[in-house]
């Protein structure tokens, strides 16, 4: 078998990879009662089967460095229509903004969260845990104080006693 045909098979066989996933989950997506991009349901399952080592890296590294490649000539369409229905864009820009903003600062706590989560050792966690327990038992025994306090008050408000 010549080169050319060896790699030629391999893309091939790496483009029906990448199309299967993407099939599946066009068809899962079908069978939910909610709308829900078949595309992303793919996207999931290409990675749960990476993940799992169903599919090897490598059997998809050919198409997938293809992909990258012409990444940027795959978004000219959607670029395109974009610039026809610039006006709608424009009108909604306020919202785009917020919307862009909001999601960057979500996803800036997320991140920051679980990076504070995950650096964590164990002696650290279990410190910050007994804070929290003391806390809680704070706050349980103030609430107790303040509702003891301000019974009698009441009673007394209650009774006609003017002050």
């Amino acid at each position: 078998m010549t080169a050319f045909l060896k790699k030629t098979l391999w893309l091939a066989i790496s483009f029906l990879l990448i199309y299967a996933c993407l099939f599946v989950g066009k068809q899962i997506s079908s069978l939910l009662p909610f709308v829900f991009p078949g595309s992303i349901v793919g996207l999931l399952i290409l990675f749960l089967c990476l993940e799992f080592r169903i599919i090897r890296l490598d059997w998809i590294m050919p198409s997938g460095s293809l992909f990258l490649k012409y990444m940027a000539l795959l978004f000219m369409p959607s670029a395109i229509g974009i610039i026809t229905y610039l006006n709608e864009v424009y009108s909604s820009m306020v919202l785009i903004i917020f919307n862009m903003v909001s999601g960057i600062a979500l996803i800036l706590l997320v991140v920051g969260r679980m990076f504070q989560h995950m650096s964590e050792t164990p002696e650290e966690r279990r410190k910050r845990k007994l804070m929290y327990k003391r806390a809680l038992r704070f706050k349980k025994l103030a609430k107790r104080k303040l509702s003891t306090l301000s019974v009698p008050a009441v009673a007394e408000s209650d009774s006609g006693v003017a002050r």
